[in-house]
């Protein structure tokens, strides 16, 4: 197993990530694009412009978010190499190439076109045949951002042309968004955490659930989906699936190739939690068993709202901050709640959320 661990990026999932590493023993080396660090005192720090020195400070590398730059994505690839590698990445970060992989899986998806324009939308509406249209950014525009409904040629003018290409989605009645995390070595071993139940406002996530209220066959399938595709890239790490069920249906809303925010509730409920079950996976180890039983949820901290009081009576609480500054709908930390009895723990969940988000 490999001991020196190179991450792209010096967010907070870098953060959790190097916290990970160095309680397994292995160094860690960052490189910084353009983001304000967050993880200073856990490793070296390096600049773009010292790419080649942050390079030879590693044995692997692995990054925190899917928008790099192909020339540095591509030196690393063919000097220490890159987990997960550089193909799954490269199809996974656009949400175009992510859709045409599933379809070719045949794993289900709100029926999509892609759009490199303002014509090619309302073409593409005509022939679809679609009342109402969910627009998204092909590369970037999380937590709601670069996005667009589109119900008339009037709503696919306002579209910015620099907000092209897009990809266009049958918008569906949600019933609940779900997710899961999966894990693969280089081996090919995997395995899979408990299915999260996900609470969503404004397209943000402020919150997760364990266990998910959702029928053993459905998590059936949601495990062969992730099988499907981390077999399919022949991916090394950690990866997120997030799902839609819309009329008692599962199908897949997005992918993302790291590390995700709905599996930050793993940290101290399982024994093997995704930052460190992605380290010791990118550097060469075996993918590890999740231990996990009664119940979690976690809740995003967002802007500047704490709540007054943590839960108490049957409930264990972790807070997790990032060192972050203050920003409007920034994720500046989050909190884990754990106990043994399901219905505490959700209550507890919706009492916290309901303080720092507003009720639904």
């Amino acid at each position: 197993m490999k001991k020196r661990l190179g991450i792209i990026g010096c967010g907070q999932l870098s953060q959790m990530l190097g916290e990970a590493a160095n309680r397994q023993g292995m160094s860690v080396t960052f490189l910084c694009l353009d983001e304000i660090p967050v993880v200073q005192g856990l490793g070296p720090i390096f600049e773009a412009s010292d790419l080649e020195s942050f390079l030879s400070a590693c044995d692997v590398v692995t990054v925190e978010r899917e928008s790099i730059d192909d020339v540095i994505l591509q030196r690393v690839r063919d000097t220490v190499g890159l987990a997960p590698g550089y193909d799954a990445l490269v199809v996974l970060r656009e949400r175009d190439t992510q859709k045409a992989m599933l379809d070719s899986l045949g794993i289900p998806t709100s029926p999509w076109f892609c759009a490199a324009n303002t014509q090619a939308l309302l073409a593409g509406m005509t022939a679809a045949s679609q009342s109402v249209l969910r627009c998204k950014r092909t590369l970037g525009g999380y937590d709601g951002g670069g996005q667009w409904r589109v119900s008339s040629v009037e709503n696919a003018e306002e579209i910015p042309q620099d907000g092209f290409p897009i990809i266009a989605e049958a918008e569906i009645a949600i019933e609940r968004e779900l997710a899961i995390v999966v894990a693969r070595d280089s081996l090919g071993s995997i395995v899979t955490y408990p299915m999260t139940e996900n609470v969503m406002r404004d397209g943000i996530l402020i919150g997760s659930l364990v266990p998910a209220m959702v029928s053993d066959s459905m998590t059936e399938e949601a495990i062969q989906h992730a099988h499907a595709l981390v077999a399919e890239m022949d991916y090394v790490g950690v990866l997120a699936i997030e799902f839609f069920v819309t009329e008692g249906r599962l199908i897949v809303n997005e992918i993302a190739p790291r590390v995700h925010n709905t599996g930050h509730w793993t940290m101290g409920a399982v024994g093997a939690d995704q930052f460190t079950q992605h380290v010791v996976c990118t550097l060469g180890g075996s993918v590890r068993k999740p231990e996990f039983s009664g119940a979690a949820a976690m809740v995003n901290l967002l802007d500047d709202k704490f709540p007054a009081l943590l839960p108490q009576g049957g409930v264990r609480s972790l807070i997790q901050t990032y060192g972050k500054g203050l920003r409007k709908g920034r994720k500046v930390g989050h909190i884990t709640l754990l106990g043994a009895d399901t219905a505490v723990i959700r209550n507890a969940a919706k009492d916290l959320i309901d303080e720092l988000h507003g009720p639904e």
